[in-house]
């Protein structure tokens, strides 16, 4: 179900980025790359009712990339750097550009990419 969230967001992404719709491309994208993740700990048999995003962070890389080694650290890296992104387009009026809502989708994409030949 997870995984499903995650695609449906990144699709909805990619029509954000077709329609020049940035801060909203980044948005979809980083909630694609959230889903992915929590697919990528409940395969490990890491679950919750509720994540939140630094609690899915941590535990993303603590057990998944540290521990586990089951996925890149750049993966990690690239979930911080989105995040971050992502509340520069919600929350700042010049959030959201054309390059940086690229970037996420294509960090999404490689998420979403990555956990599903993993599952």
């Amino acid at each position: 179900m997870a995984l499903d969230r995650a695609q449906e967001a990144l699709d909805a992404a990619r029509v954000c980025l077709e329609a020049e719709l940035y801060h909203s491309t980044t948005n979809r994208a980083y909630d694609a790359l959230f889903w992915a993740v929590q697919a990528a700990l409940a395969h490990a048999g890491i679950q919750r009712a509720e994540w939140s995003h630094a609690g899915l962070q941590a535990s993303f890389i603590r057990e998944l990339i540290r521990m586990r080694k089951q996925y890149p650290a750049l993966l990690g890296q690239h979930l911080n750097r989105a995040l971050q992104l992502r509340l520069d387009a919600d929350y700042r009026p010049k959030g959201g550009s054309q390059r940086q809502a690229t970037q996420v989708v294509s960090w999404a994409q490689m998420f979403v990419t990555a956990v599903m030949e993993a599952t």
